[in-house]
């Protein structure tokens, strides 16, 4: 996959700006970068933290040859390229890279990266997908929230070390690009290797998953991203849901 970036110095939101550019026909691959987002955006509308010149903000439009069910297949296969650029930069330092279920990547315990779908369906297929990814690459937190300073971290922090943030990108794109092609061309779920490294399995979760709040044991990952959990009541599949709790 060839990209196309269209950089901004500021936007509300690379999703909104990504999901405009889907809509008026944009190809696969086109892509849209920000040094700040002043609405930017996580899963379930949670904001997402976008100081400017820290980080990176971006979102790729796809239009994926797969079938609506299988949309939970690109937000694991973008976990997994994380994982892999993440490798290739804490390497020397023995860094802990998990996946906290379903699209929080984490280092050494704390969010470094958040990936969000957002698509539009026609007739049982995809018109398109917009892959979001926040990185933390160089972000402090100084101005954050409580909350976001309670549970994030970046690159920077972990290895007290600024990097170059072209270079981030572009080791991202390459991971993304392979993983995407890769999905594309077998066509088959990435959640066996997406699960070796998710740390919410075998863990007794609390999930808001709609109007239900879901307590149990997280025994296993479904072939389209669904945790499966084990309850007093018996087994339950989470397809979607803020996962609030897990200990």
């Amino acid at each position: 996959m060839q990209f196309q970036i269209t950089r901004y110095t500021r936007v509300t939101s690379t999703m909104d700006a990504a999901r405009a550019l889907a809509e008026a026909g944009a190809p696969e691959g086109t892509a849209v970068l920000a040094d700040e987002q002043t609405a930017g955006r996580g899963r379930s509308g949670h904001a997402w933290y976008s100081p400017p010149g820290q980080s990176i903000y971006l979102s790729i439009v796809l239009r994926p040859p797969l079938v609506p069910e299988q949309a939970g297949w690109i937000t694991m296969s973008a976990a997994l390229a994380v994982v892999d650029t993440l490798a290739e930069f804490t390497a020397p330092a023995s860094c802990a890279v998990t996946i906290k279920w379903f699209n929080d990547v984490q280092l050494n315990g704390r969010k470094v990266c958040g990936i969000l779908v957002e698509s539009s369906v026609s007739h049982a297929r995809f018109d398109y997908a917009v892959l979001g990814i926040g990185f933390n690459v160089n972000t402090t937190f100084d101005a954050a929230p409580p909350d976001v300073r309670a549970r994030a971290t970046s690159l920077l922090l972990e290895l007290g070390v600024a990097l170059d943030r072209e270079q981030a990108l572009d080791c991202l794109l390459r991971h993304v690009a392979k993983r995407y092609a890769a999905l594309v061309q077998s066509r088959r779920s990435p959640a066996q290797e997406y699960a070796r490294y998710v740390e919410t399995l075998g863990k007794r979760v609390e999930i808001e998953s709609g109007s239900q709040l879901v307590r149990g044991t997280a025994n296993r990952v479904a072939e389209d991203g669904s945790l499966i959990v084990t309850t007093e009541h018996g087994q339950i599949v989470v397809r979607a849901g803020q996962l609030i709790r897990q200990s």
